[in-house]
C-alpha cells in the first residue's frame, strides 16, 4: 500500500479550505498479522481514503489499543511523516489475542463563515480573529476510528461496544471477511441503533484520487443494521457521520464521524 507522497502534497493543496476531514487509523499493509509481528500504523486526516492529505497538531488525536473489550496501555506515540501527510506508530502483537487498535480525533470546534469560508475555534473566538465577518454555523465535531487487527475466529469481543458517541459495530467476526462476503454492521449513536442514516464502504485503490469517493452507499434499516458486499481483497473501511442540533451553549450542530477499518485477504 505505497502511494507517492507528491500525490498526498498536491491533493492537500487542492483540497485547502475544507474543514472536514476523516481521521483514521490503517495498518501499513494489508497481511495477517501473527503473534511476535509489529504492525505499523498510520493515523490519517484526509478527504481522500489512504492518502494523506494534513498534519493536525499531533495533541489533538490518541491512538491507543483495546485487547479482549479493555484498554490496555498508554497511548501510542505518533510520529509525523511530513511526506506522506500522516503520522505513524507501531504496535507488536505479543500473542494472537485479537485487538482494537483506536483512532480518535479529539472533540473541537470550528465556524462556517456566511461568505464560505471557515475558521477553527467556538463562535466567539472566531468572529474575533476574523472582524466584519459573520459567522453562519458554529459546530462542535469528533470523530472515531476502529481497527480491527489480527482478528481470530474465536474472538467473542469483536462486536462489544467501546462507548464512542458514534460506533459502527460489526455483527459478523471480522475474521470471516473474504472477497464476495456480506457482513452486516449495526451503527449506534449515544448506544442507540442510529436509523436510516447514510453509510459508506470503499477499498485501498478503490478511487483515492477523488476525495470522499466511496465503492458503495446504503442506508441503515430502522434497527440501526446495513450490509455490504465485499468485492475485492486489501484494507476496507466503513463511514458515517451524524450531524444534529447541539445542546452546547453558542453552538448550533453537534457533528461524529465514526470509520471501522479491517483487512480482507
Amino acid at each position: 500500500m505505497k502511494k507517492l507522497s507528491i500525490l498526498g502534497a498536491a491533493l492537500a493543496l487542492l483540497a485547502a479550505g475544507l474543514p472536514a476531514h476523516e481521521f483514521f487509523v490503517m495498518p501499513e499493509e494489508a497481511k495477517e498479522y501473527r503473534a511476535g509481528d509489529t504492525v505499523q500504523i498510520n493515523a490519517l486526516s484526509t478527504h481522500y481514503f489512504t492518502v494523506g492529505e494534513e498534519l493536525e497538531p499531533a495533541e489533538v488525536n490518541e491512538v491507543y489499543v483495546v485487547k479482549n473489550g479493555v484498554r490496555t496501555g498508554a497511548d501510542l506515540p505518533l510520529k509525523a511523516n511530513p511526506d506522506r501527510l500522516w503520522y505513524e506508530t507501531a504496535y507488536r502483537l505479543t500473542d494472537n489475542t485479537p485487538v482494537i487498535v483506536v483512532g480518535n480525533r479529539k472533540g473541537g470546534f470550528y465556524c462556517l463563515f456566511t461568505d464560505g469560508g471557515y475558521a477553527d475555534g467556538t463562535r466567539a473566538e472566531a468572529e474575533r480573529a476574523n472582524p466584519g465577518k459573520t459567522v453562519g454555523t458554529a459546530r462542535y465535531f469528533a470523530k472515531y476510528s476502529k481497527l480491527y487487527l489480527n482478528p481470530g475466529a474465536q474472538d467473542t469481543s469483536f462486536n462489544r461496544p467501546l462507548g464512542h458517541a458514534l460506533e459502527i459495530i460489526p455483527l459478523e467476526n471480522p475474521a470471516q471477511y473474504r472477497n464476495g462476503f456480506r457482513p452486516r454492521f449495526r451503527v449506534l449513536l449515544n448506544g442507540q441503533p442510529l436509523a436510516h442514516a447514510d453509510i459508506s464502504a470503499t477499498w485501498d485503490y478503490y478511487n483515492y484520487k477523488a476525495q470522499d469517493t466511496y465503492a458503495q452507499t446504503a442506508k441503515t434499516d430502522t434497527r440501526g443494521e446495513v450490509q455490504f458486499r465485499i468485492t475485492s481483497p486489501g484494507i476496507w473501511i466503513v463511514r458515517i457521520s451524524d450531524t444534529r442540533r447541539s445542546a452546547r451553549p453558542g453552538t448550533d450542530e453537534d457533528n461524529n464521524s465514526a470509520i471501522a477499518v479491517f483487512v480482507v485477504r
